[in-house]
């Protein structure tokens, strides 16, 4: 009931919170510490409006979307390429298949390969079951991946892999 008076519900609310340093007192109350997160995230994405309206997801979404970017590449230069690729899934009505979703559903952040076993676990942040995004994040993203998000690249890429170097890079391909 108070995630919906500040706009948000229980799978949403994490997009409240922007990854930033603020500085409160020690005597901040919990309902003072959350408005203030509602005006520093009104405030962040007000400078982000027209990004938004060009990508056509909400904040919410971008949010979410770029949550599931951050756990699949730490390397700043491809962000925007895999947001691409999701964005494309997307608005294709294809599933997003994103396995840091499944390692969500699952509760195991520390799986390092995600087994056709952890595929079947029935949750709506599962996106191999699911079409669309899943109800919320699956981590809190940096600044940097949010902006990847809604600056995500043109292309007709469909599908990513891990390069097997070990580099962190991946392969990007149509079909």
């Amino acid at each position: 009931t108070y995630c919906s008076t500040l706009g948000y519900n229980q799978y949403t609310i994490p997009a409240l919170f922007i990854p930033n340093t603020y500085e409160f007192y020690w005597n901040t109350t919990p309902d003072a510490f959350l408005q203030r997160m509602k005006k520093e995230s009104d405030r962040f994405w007000s400078s982000r409006e027209a990004k938004l309206a060009r990508c056509g997801l909400s904040r919410e979404e971008v949010y979410t979307l770029a949550s599931i970017v951050y756990e699949e590449t730490k390397r700043t230069a491809e962000m925007p390429r895999v947001a691409g690729v999701y964005i494309n899934r997307l608005r294709r009505g294809m599933p997003l298949q994103a396995d840091p979703t499944v390692k969500y559903a699952v509760g195991d952040f520390s799986l390092r390969r995600v087994l056709h076993r952890h595929l079947e676990v029935d949750s709506p942040y599962n996106t191999y079951k699911n079409t669309g995004l899943p109800p919320g994040p699956v981590r809190m993203p940096s600044i940097r991946v949010i902006d990847a998000v809604l600056n995500y690249q043109h292309h007709d890429y469909m599908f990513f892999c891990a390069k097997s170097d070990f580099s962190g890079s991946h392969y990007f391909s149509r079909t």
